[in-house]
């Protein structure tokens, strides 16, 4: 039964990022502005805003980018671990623990993308945390990252013999 659930959870990380990809680029001019709002740093004023303020369509498009491969790559992953673990559901307890490691690695990827992508760049970079609409999308990546660290970290756990 908890092997069932590890890989419905690993199933849902996929779908997260599946999703999450899909909307982006359906909608990759709403995910550029998101972005280019987010290095404009629009608290601060002109003359007080920091070096690195810009509105540079690479710098723009390398954060689209980021999050959008870092979505797609997660729901990749994590779909090979889940289909692994589905093949290996009834094997042994090494067995299936080794078949856990590319959903791991999916999950490790999201995890990243959402921690160094918006809390690294984003909140401590460019200062999020200072805009109203900004600190919402922080505040979902540490809810996406925290669930899918969770989430990461009971699969990871070893699973005894049956």
């Amino acid at each position: 039964m908890v092997r069932l659930v590890k890989i419905l959870l690993i199933v849902l990380v996929a779908l997260w990022g599946l999703i999450g990809a899909a909307g982006n680029f359906s909608h990759i001019n709403i995910a550029y502005a998101a972005v280019e709002s987010v290095t404009l740093m629009p608290t601060f004023p002109a003359d007080a805003a920091p070096p690195w303020r810009t509105a540079s369509p690479i710098v723009v498009w390398a954060g689209v980018a980021l999050i959008v491969a870092g979505k797609l790559g997660a729901a990749v992953f994590c779909s090979i671990g889940a289909a692994s673990m589905v093949r290996q559901r009834c094997a042994n307890a090494e067995t299936f623990q080794h078949a856990k490691r590319y959903a791991l690695l999916g999950c490790a990827l999201a995890v990243a993308m959402l921690f160094g992508g918006f809390v690294v760049i984003g909140e401590t970079l460019y200062a999020m945390f200072r805009h109203p609409e900004h600190v919402q999308a922080g505040a979902a990546a540490f809810q996406y990252g925290g669930f899918i660290a969770l989430i990461m970290i009971f699969v990871g756990q070893s699973d005894h013999d049956r």
